[in-house]
C-alpha cells in the first residue's frame, strides 16, 4: 500500500521577501542595494550600479511595487514570471543594467570596470532561483580580483582551449570550468573532464585547458578564474 502524503505538510522552496521603501525611478525586476538603514520593518532600497564599486553588493530584487516607492523585495528562493526568456541551467550575473545577465549578453560585466556578482540559476525560462554570492570587482588585465564566466579560447583542436592570461591553479583561487552550465572536474583521462597545463613549461603559469572528450561544437563552455600575474 502507498502511503499517501499530505500535501500541506510537503515544505516548499524557501522564499524570504520583504516590504521596503524603493526610488520611484526602481521598477519590477530590478535588482536593488541597501541605501540606508532600516526603518520600522521597512527596508531602505535602490538599484544596484555595479559600474560604481560602492554600490554593490546587491542583495534582492523588487517583486512588485503598490506605489511609486512601496515595494515588496525578494531576497532569495524561487522568483517566478519577473523575467523572461531565460536559460535553464545558466548562472546569471547582475548586470549593467541592474537586471540579470548571463555570458554573452549585451548587459554582462565589463573587467575592469564592473563588479562582478552572482544573482542566481536558472530553472525555467521564466523562473530564476536567486542566491546572491559575493560582490567582487572584475579588474584590470594585470589584476588580483576573479574573472567570472569568461569564454575561453580556442586553439584549432576541439579539445584544447587557452585563457587570455595565466591563472591560479589549485587551493581556493583554483579555476571552475563549465560545460552548458556543468561544472567539470579537474583530473586525468579516465577521472576528470579536463586537464590544466602551462603551455610555456613548468613554472610558465597555468593558461591551457585541455578535455578529456571533444566537446560538441554547440557546447558552450566557460572559466572562471583569477589571474596569475
Amino acid at each position: 500500500m502507498v502511503a499517501k502524503v499530505n500535501a500541506a505538510s510537503v515544505p516548499r522552496s524557501e522564499r524570504i521577501l520583504g516590504r521596503a521603501d524603493c526610488l520611484a525611478t526602481d521598477i519590477v525586476g530590478d535588482i536593488v542595494r541597501i541605501r540606508a538603514a532600516k526603518i520600522g520593518n521597512r527596508f531602505q532600497v535602490e538599484k544596484v550600479d555595479i559600474s560604481n564599486p560602492a554600490s554593490p553588493p546587491a542583495v534582492a530584487i523588487i517583486k512588485k511595487k503598490y506605489t511609486a516607492t512601496d515595494c515588496i523585495i525578494h531576497f532569495h528562493g524561487p522568483i517566478r514570471s519577473t523575467y523572461t526568456g531565460l536559460t535553464p541551467g545558466r548562472a546569471y550575473l547582475v548586470g549593467s543594467d541592474s537586471r540579470p545577465a548571463k555570458a554573452g549578453d549585451v548587459n554582462y560585466p565589463t573587467g575592469g570596470v564592473d563588479v562582478f556578482q552572482q544573482v542566481g540559476v536558472a530553472t525555467s525560462s521564466d523562473e530564476l532561483l536567486v542566491s546572491f554570492l559575493e560582490a567582487v570587482f572584475g579588474g584590470a588585465p594585470g589584476g588580483s580580483a576573479r574573472f567570472f564566466q569568461r569564454q575561453l579560447v580556442s586553439t584549432g583542436n576541439p579539445s584544447v582551449f587557452t585563457t587570455p592570461l595565466p591563472f591560479k591553479h589549485g587551493g581556493i583561487d583554483t579555476e571552475v570550468v563549465s560545460a552548458n552550465g556543468h561544472r567539470q572536474v579537474e583530473g586525468v583521462v579516465g577521472v576528470g573532464d579536463y586537464r590544466a597545463s602551462e603551455s610555456g613549461g613548468i613554472g610558465t603559469g597555468y593558461d591551457t585547458i585541455t578535455f578529456n572528450y571533444v566537446p560538441k561544437a554547440y557546447y558552450v563552455i566557460r572559466i572562471d578564474y583569477t589571474p596569475d600575474v
